[in-house]
């Protein structure tokens, strides 16, 4: 049965936590909640910023959202914009975090390919393309106060398993 709930945006959150984790742009363990005895990763949907506002508190987070593109003759191929709202309280930070994500995704197919072979074999998805869309002036955030923000959107070309019939497998 296929499952409807994988989205290769969660793939590429995974993929870009792990590499501010090893670049040592975020530390593990400033994200620890005694509450629910977990690390929460500081890379969220814009859908659950309100419930992890309490966790987040003064602490340099990632939010994000996706929007679909249209599909073209090659329907195999999907395309989506992933915007990612960065918050941090120091311009350095804002500045470290979107320099090091636009040095992530600016090269093409081998940005593609890092996050490919960043993924399990079992994964459903396989990337092509990612690349910078668009990039925001910092400004003072007008979502969350005493926070600096920017967005930056970058553009994916990915494709899914499907079955003989071309539907999601």
């Amino acid at each position: 049965m296929t499952n409807y709930k994988l989205d290769a945006v969660n793939e590429i959150r995974k993929f870009l936590w792990n590499e501010f984790k090893n670049a040592e742009i975020f530390d593990e363990t400033d994200y620890y909640s005694d509450n629910i005895n977990e690390t929460i990763i500081p890379i969220i949907p814009v859908q659950q910023l309100p419930e992890m506002n309490q966790f987040l508190s003064g602490k340099k987070h990632i939010v994000y959202d996706k929007t679909g593109m249209t599909y073209d003759d090659t329907w195999l191929v999907c395309n989506e914009q992933v915007m990612f709202t960065l918050y941090a309280t120091d311009i350095s930070d804002i500045n470290e975090m979107r320099n090091f994500i636009v040095d992530l995704f600016r090269r093409s197919d081998e940005s593609a390919r890092d996050i490919n072979n960043f993924m399990p074999n079992s994964s459903k998805f396989r990337f092509h393309t990612i690349y910078i869309g668009d990039i925001s002036p910092t400004s003072p955030s007008e979502e969350v106060l005493g926070f600096l923000s920017t967005d930056i959107v970058i553009e994916i070309k990915y494709s899914r398993d499907v079955s003989v019939s071309g539907r999601y497998s």
